[in-house]
């Protein structure tokens, strides 16, 4: 039997090289969040409306539990479709779309600085992403505009975005407005959206 110097490696040994399907982004798996964020924001919808005398009676506590709601679901990894709905559940039950808009994103920012930490740190679970690489070329050309863009379009690569900010020593002041800013207008598409859907159910459901 042959035997290997020592400190010589084996094929086997080797890692196996990275596939095309593991380093790029599918845009299947991109179109199937959003039509399930689709799904998932009527059928919330649809679910607040019984609710709306409750809430609207104790806007206080509502408005606190929609902030509490929206900092988890920036913190969630891959969950963009339960900020949105509960936003957009809020702003149908409380009948007030700026007033659930401007909660819940500043509640989504917030927590949305787990990934920024993450980043900041050298996690390497960050740098493990396939959409890593990418999202920080487009950062790297477009700063800010890119992350707002970014948070501004229904997709699962914003928690790649912001630990790429902290990993670039990015100034987390200049994150957070950035991120702000995007995620505000894609919040308030989908209350506005929740509203036009609340609308129909009312008017086929009486």
């Amino acid at each position: 039997m042959a035997h290997r110097p020592p400190g010589a490696n084996s094929p086997a040994d080797k890692d196996p090289p990275a596939t095309a399907a593991a380093t790029r982004t599918p845009s299947r798996r991109l179109l199937i969040v959003q039509l399930g964020a689709l799904v998932v924001v009527t059928a919330s919808m649809a679910a607040a409306i019984p609710f709306a005398r409750e809430l609207q009676a104790n806007p206080a506590r509502s408005y606190l539990g929609l902030f509490l709601l929206s900092i988890q679901s920036g913190a969630l990894f891959m969950l963009p479709g339960f900020g949105w709905a509960g936003i957009a559940a809020f702003a149908v039950a409380l009948d007030n779309v700026w007033g659930a808009v401007l909660v819940g994103t500043t509640g989504q920012v917030i927590g949305e600085m787990v990934s920024y930490l993450l980043g900041a740190t050298g996690s390497p679970w960050i740098r493990r992403q396939a959409a890593y690489l990418r999202v920080e070329r487009w950062i790297r050309r477009w700063g800010l505009l890119a992350i707002a863009v970014i948070a501004a379009v229904p997709n699962p690569l914003f928690d790649i975005a912001g630990a790429v900010a902290g990993a670039s020593g990015l100034g987390w002041w200049k994150f957070y407005l950035a991120s702000w800013a995007g995620r505000l207008l894609k919040n308030l598409g989908f209350a506005l959206a929740g509203l036009g859907t609340a609308d129909l159910v009312r008017q086929w459901f009486g």
